[in-house]
């Protein structure tokens, strides 16, 4: 099988490879065709030009998990949990644990680390990790993104 086209006008890609582009079509063909994506996620036409105006309440309204997903990384994790009243529930050496319940949905449970390394101008960068919901401490937060169950979880080094 073959397939046979014209060439794209428009190729737009991340470091990945992946389609990506922020300020129009990621692909594009000159009768008019189209693709819009983000880090490779495919999205609507005009998702991008919706992003500057992005809310808690409208990220919260968006049905498609993966657009929500898109929304909370451009708005930011910790604006959004500033924003939206979390709460931190766990502190300890591996973290906090953050929790922001939701009405008609499952709370979003987060951890919130700090890299093990100092990045070269010597500050630590910040990262937020997605939990389940029944998460109860910071520490079982990041055994669960390892697979590990908080008692098992003893690094012995991190870098």
């Amino acid at each position: 099988m073959a397939v046979v086209c014209e060439r794209p006008v428009a190729l737009h890609r991340d470091e990945a490879g992946r389609l990506d582009h922020g300020d129009g079509p990621a692909l594009a063909y000159p009768d008019g065709f189209a693709l819009y994506a983000w880090r490779g996620m495919p999205v609507p036409a005009g998702f991008r030009a919706e992003l500057p105006a992005l809310t808690p309440e409208r990220i919260r309204s968006e049905e498609n998990a993966e657009l929500r997903r898109v929304m909370l990384e451009y708005y930011g994790y910790d604006r959004y949990l500033a924003d939206s009243g979390a709460r931190p529930v766990h502190r300890d050496e591996t973290g906090t644990l953050w929790r922001i319940d939701l009405a008609a949905d499952e709370p979003v449970v987060m951890v919130e680390v700090l890299n093990s390394t100092p990045e070269p101008d010597g500050t630590r960068r910040t990262y937020w990790l997605r939990v389940p919901p029944t998460t109860r401490t910071a520490r079982a937060g990041v055994a669960w993104t390892f697979g590990l169950t908080a008692e098992v979880y003893t690094p012995l080094r991190e870098t």
